[in-house]
């Protein structure tokens, strides 16, 4: 192989005298001529030291950590050294921060940019140990090393070591692409390691291109600041590095990366077996019959090397709701909830657990919540955090301060953070937020993806707690921490268990509502609705967990004797059981009502827990004459009006129960067959099970057609034809109270007549108002 640009990478693992190795393979090379420039890619930037002279130069991620990258000048990070080679050092951060790997990502950034490498006939890279991550592997890549030399001493680490590395290199070229020079046995004296190195070059198929003996020349040179090959004398070892540069210089034969399994590895190297019979190993450049080996090594790898299909298990969520959901039996009773003290798996939710557990905690309205994340990530976070707030306040003009301006901020982590760490720019941060006045009543630092991979511990910043405000830290690290529902678990429990007083004074007329975590228009509505309920109960809410709560909210969670959840999830009743098994906490058999029959119910239930089922009669009686009244008042333009329904919602009785009121007809309901099993909808004949794979725009629009309702009603409407009917969305998230059925006919009725004047016809007015 002759390229007039020459670039060699020179692997090995650590300790094992790469850069001592490389150094005087450079000075060698340049003894013949060449113009060669080393790269040193180990954070501790010691590869070129020896070509120097002793001198330590800047590294580039040093200088670009000081210079703006408009002003950087390549002049600064290159020296030259003995016979004119060129040095570089790519460094890296501390020990135990950062991304080193990043760091040397950067750093060839930098030198393709300002073509360093353009003035040279050779590079030679120096690389740190094994190929331990994507950034290290960058001199791996195509695009740079034309050429790979593996470093390895009869050790057995060493060697594993060395088969990792071709495992890298497999990875990247497959079986299409030889790029392995060979292997350069480094002695270190230790008693059959030529025999365990040879072993090892025959099962993979490589040569051994030099041999370099352990000599005291190599510590004298060091003593002296330089290479061995500038040095008189010990020449047996000079020769070494000179018959490798004149094999480099001649052409190299590059070999196909063939790494062993871990077990073949222990038995070939440790001589418990001998695959090869063949195969010429010598200290020689390999001339020998290489294409014959590699079949036979390829045969031997079709046959010892099996493959088994591990096939995705497709029911390893299916019965989700076992168990864990009331159900409707066919006479309409009701089985009781099994899910104390049970946690219930349920399917993943996609979105990051950063995500989740920031949506969750700027609902602690008087705390800082601080991402230690990107701008980006941070960005798309707040994005979600605000939409529901934005379209409140664009449609209805009301304000959500919490939603619209949230609490949330971010480290804005950037490359120089990604390579050095970032935990002085999160401590600083997390200081500025302790310091603000009024002093906020606790510090949330939540991690994503990136601060996660970099090995930022923001744990550390705990031990900033002071007075009355803790700092409170959930290393979500993105998606690596789960999904966006296991973000929200994280948070809530980091919460409680941080924040929850076990000796607050009891209040005796007090609940918490708990789960009314999620992005819906509909939560802090519903919170007036059942406050309104209660208060004329003489109950108030204590502590909404977590629904715009306070820290000292949170503080006396346990005030409350009773808990109320707020809808029906498989997340929900897990957050029951932790609380339960955490605080003993009572809860009420029901969730937060939806509809007449449920609101009367879930009243009677309270009253009866707290004793005052008294005041639940007259109120009751209110309101069914409100409901019957206004049913009356729709019955005249409703009754004998036919819907289709699609449904992924598991509690419609509350809608079909008011329309059935009203003289309305069903004429069909879809529901996905996996929601059956947990669905509260009354058995009735017009109810039909629907497949995922059936459950499709051209399904739904064969149905309208044949059917021919007057009323549509799905999850999904954007999809659907407009057509003679009325086309209406079911929001996932229902109002709650007496009148949630009653509301949703008001809507039809209106629409029945082109001249009744909606609430929806008032959107003109407020669009205009905010965007005019």
């Amino acid at each position: 192989m002759r390229n007039k640009k020459l670039e060699l990478a020179v692997y090995g693992k650590g300790g094992i005298g790469k850069s001592t190795i490389c150094a005087n393979l450079s000075a060698a090379l340049a003894q013949r001529g060449k113009r060669v420039l080393q790269i040193g890619c180990d954070p501790k930037h010691d590869s070129t030291r020896l070509l120097l002279n002793g001198t330590s130069i800047p590294t580039v991620l040093d200088y670009l950590k000081q210079v703006p990258k408009e002003r950087a000048d390549v002049r600064e990070i290159l020296r030259e050294g003995y016979l004119g080679i060129g040095c570089v050092e790519a460094g890296g951060p501390r020990p135990g921060v950062g991304c080193a790997g990043r760091g040397i990502i950067s750093a060839f950034e930098f030198l393709e940019k300002n073509h360093v490498k353009e003035n040279y006939d050779l590079i030679v890279y120096d690389v740190l140990g094994d190929v331990v991550c994507g950034g290290f592997a960058v001199p791996v890549r195509r695009e740079y090393a034309d050429a790979i030399y593996l470093v390895t001493s009869g050790e057995f680490m060493s060697i594993y070591a060395a088969n990792n590395i071709l495992r890298g290199i497999q990875n990247y070229d497959g079986k299409d692409h030889r790029r392995v020079a060979g292997i350069i046995f480094n002695s270190r004296n230790v008693e059959g390691e030529l025999e365990r190195v040879q072993r090892f070059a025959k099962a993979v198929c490589l040569p051994i291109c030099a041999s370099i003996p352990r000599s005291d020349g190599f510590a004298q040179a060091e003593a002296r600041n330089q290479t061995l090959i500038s040095m008189e004398g010990f020449e047996e070892e000079r020769n070494a590095f000179l018959k490798l540069a004149q094999q480099i210089g001649d052409g190299l034969i590059l070999h196909e990366a063939m790494p062993l399994e871990d077990s073949e590895l222990e038995r070939v190297v440790l001589g418990k077996e001998n695959r090869w019979s063949s195969f010429a190993v010598t200290n020689e450049q390999n001339t020998g019959s290489e294409p014959d080996s590699v079949a036979v090594h390829e045969q031997h790898m079709e046959s010892e090397t099996g493959r088994s299909d591990h096939s995705y298990d497709r029911n390893i969520f299916s019965n989700s709701f076992d168990n864990g959901l009331k159900k409707s039996d066919a006479d309409g009773s009701e089985k009781e909830f099994h899910t104390e003290f049970t946690e219930i798996r349920r399917p993943p939710l996609y979105g990051c657990a950063f995500n989740g557990a920031a949506t969750t905690a700027v609902r602690l309205s008087d705390a800082v919540v601080i991402a230690h994340s990107p701008r980006s990530c941070a960005f798309y976070t707040w994005q979600n955090i605000s939409s529901s707030g934005r379209k409140n306040l664009f449609d209805r003009g009301i304000l959500m301060p919490s939603a619209i301006s949230p609490n949330f901020e971010s480290t804005e982590i950037g490359q120089t953070e990604v390579i050095f760490g970032g935990m002085d720019k999160l401590e600083r941060q997390v200081k500025s937020a302790l310091e603000r006045k009024p002093k906020p009543g606790a510090v949330i630092v939540i991690s994503s993806c990136v601060s996660g991979i970099i090995g930022d511990d923001i744990r550390e910043m705990e031990h900033l707690s002071e007075g009355g405000t803790p700092v409170l830290v959930i290393p979500a690290d993105g998606d690596i921490g789960g999904d966006y529902m296991e973000g929200i678990r994280m948070c809530l429990h980091k919460i409680g268990e941080s924040l929850i007083d076990r000796n607050a004074e009891l209040r005796p007329k007090s609940v918490n509502l708990i789960g009314e975590v999620g992005v819906s228009n509909d939560i802090d509505v519903n919170y007036r609705t059942i406050r309104r309920l209660l208060n004329r109960m003489g109950i108030t809410v204590n502590c909404r967990f977590l629904g715009n709560a306070t820290v000292s909210e949170m503080k006396h969670f346990l005030s409350a004797p009773l808990n109320i959840l707020a809808h029906e999830s498989t997340d929900n009743h897990n957050l029951k059981a932790w609380l339960q098994r955490q605080y003993g906490c009572a809860f009420a058999d029901r969730t937060l009502p939806i509809g007449f029959t449920e609101t009367k119910q879930f009243l009677e239930e309270v009253g009866d827990f707290f004793g005052c089922g008294e005041k639940v009669l007259p109120i009751i009686d209110e309101e069914e004459k409100k409901y019957r009244k206004q049913i009356e008042e729709l019955r005249s333009r409703l009754a004998g009006k036919r819907i289709l329904m699609t449904t992924i919602s598991t509690n419609m009785d509350w809608l079909i129960s008011a329309a059935e009121d009203a003289g309305m007809e069903f004429v069909w309901i879809g529901v996905l067959d996996y929601l059956r099993q947990g669905i509260r909808i009354s058995e009735k004949e017009w109810i039909h099970s629907i497949t995922e794979e059936t459950y499709n725009l051209r399904r739904a629009e064969r149905k309208i057609s044949e059917l021919k309702p007057d009323i549509v009603v799905s999850n999904y409407t954007s999809a659907l034809s407009p057509g003679d009917y009325i086309l209406d969305n079911m929001p996932m998230t229902q109002a709650i109270g007496f009148h949630s059925g009653v509301q949703v006919l008001k809507r039809w009725a209106a629409q029945q007549n082109s001249d009744q004047e909606g609430e929806w016809k008032h959107d003109r007015a407020l669009f205009e108002k905010y965007f005019s």
